[in-house]
């Protein structure tokens, strides 16, 4: 029997195609030319994938590598990829709607469209890392930025934010009232939102979001080389990271490895989505030290890549985050250390959870020759776990 914490996916059956409605949400084709147009960004530059052999073998499995994203454009969160595309996309679009050309990073960058660039102002709502990554991306192209904050966002993370020359406006409410009120406001003034997450009549942004996180994907399958993962642990929140890891493994690797959802316990909409066969609200409040998984509802566009391929869906409790995030700032003898936030030490914390209950450690078929891949998706914003 499973504990409770964990659930498969009922909908995953042998040989489940990646087909139209799964390219729609995550297109595979085209991110190697991405990651050339990447180049002409300022501080980019692929992000490590470590290896942690002491820590496989304590966990029982023959690999664990982490993809450490705490490097990612000198920025410490793989939102970095998904926020300065799209509002490059945004600008892009319009130069080529007003003059019928094509553009390129360096254009835009360098101002030479201004005239129709320069009147953008974007907006989104963040719990953190998502809004340091639009302010980045509107600084690097000269727009003012407007970013809509829940009211537990850290003080760390709002001053990230205004570093990168964004105003914020604090919501008194969580992540959920932040992009209601970011809707509303931005409506009345005309700003181009860029949301990782979608609504009705609302999803161009979030796919190409999405399209950014495929990059460290790339990387990933690169730098793994012939040896591909078998086990992918990933967090979830609306479900921007994980539909992008789990849809650009799915189309790519040949044999696809058994993904699981980790999630925090207070805030587990994909949980419940799974249970239910359809997108549902988390069973808690959110209230969660994971800040970048505070989400009480998914992104409903991701529902046909997650919900559909996604073969594990897993909790974590509060508890278990702490240790996870020390057992990679103070490695086992040999393994290279990794600053990880709560967010970003989560599919760790999934992974140690059912490695220490053997019948679960079966039942998804670990063994000592698994090749396990971990998403650090955020490095220490805060304080170093001690």
């Amino acid at each position: 029997m499973l504990p409770s914490w964990l659930a498969q996916n009922p909908r995953v059956r042998p040989g489940l195609k990646f087909g139209r409605a799964q390219q729609f949400v995550i297109n595979p084709n085209g991110i190697a030319e991405l990651c050339d147009m990447l180049k002409d960004c300022p501080k980019h530059a692929p992000t490590p994938l470590l290896a942690l052999p002491a820590l496989a073998e304590r966990l029982g499995v023959g690999e664990i590598r982490v993809k450490d994203e705490s490097q990612r454009f000198g920025f410490g969160a793989f939102k970095a990829l998904g926020g300065v595309l799209a509002v490059y996309n945004a600008l892009s679009s319009a130069v080529g709607n007003a003059y019928h050309i094509g553009t390129n990073f360096a254009d835009v960058m360098n101002g030479l469209h201004g005239e129709v660039t320069a009147p953008f102002v974007f907006s989104t709502a963040s719990s953190g890392n998502h809004g340091r990554a639009v302010a980045a991306g509107a600084k690097l192209f000269g727009n003012r930025c407007v970013i809509f904050l829940p009211k537990f966002t850290s003080a760390e993370k709002e001053a990230a934010i205004g570093a990168r020359g964004a105003e914020v406006v604090r919501v008194d409410g969580d992540y959920d009232a932040a992009v209601a009120e970011c809707k509303r406001v931005s409506r009345e003034n005309g700003w181009e939102i860029i949301s990782d997450t979608s609504w009705e009549g609302y999803d161009k942004a979030p796919r190409i979001v999405m399209r950014g996180y495929c990059v460290l994907a790339h990387e990933a399958i690169a730098q793994q080389g012939r040896q591909a993962p078998t086990h992918v642990f990933v967090q979830a929140g609306v479900g921007g990271l994980a539909a992008a890891v789990i849809g650009y493994l799915w189309a790519m690797l040949p044999t696809r490895p058994t993904f699981v959802v980790v999630e925090p316990e207070s805030a587990d909409c994909w949980f419940q989505s799974n249970l239910a066969g359809k997108p549902m609200p988390a069973s808690g409040n959110a209230d969660t030290v994971m800040g970048g998984l505070a989400c009480r509802e998914i992104s409903p566009i991701t529902w046909d890549v997650i919900g559909q391929r996604a073969d594990w869906f897993m909790t974590i409790e509060e508890d278990q985050v702490m240790p996870a995030r020390r057992l990679l700032a103070h490695p086992l003898d040999g393994d290279p250390a990794i600053a990880s936030g709560p967010s970003g030490c989560a599919g760790l914390a999934g992974l140690t959870r059912v490695c220490t209950d053997r019948a679960t450690f079966e039942v998804l078929k670990l063994d000592a020759k698994s090749r396990v891949l971990l998403i650090n998706s955020e490095g220490n914003l805060g304080e170093t776990p001690v």
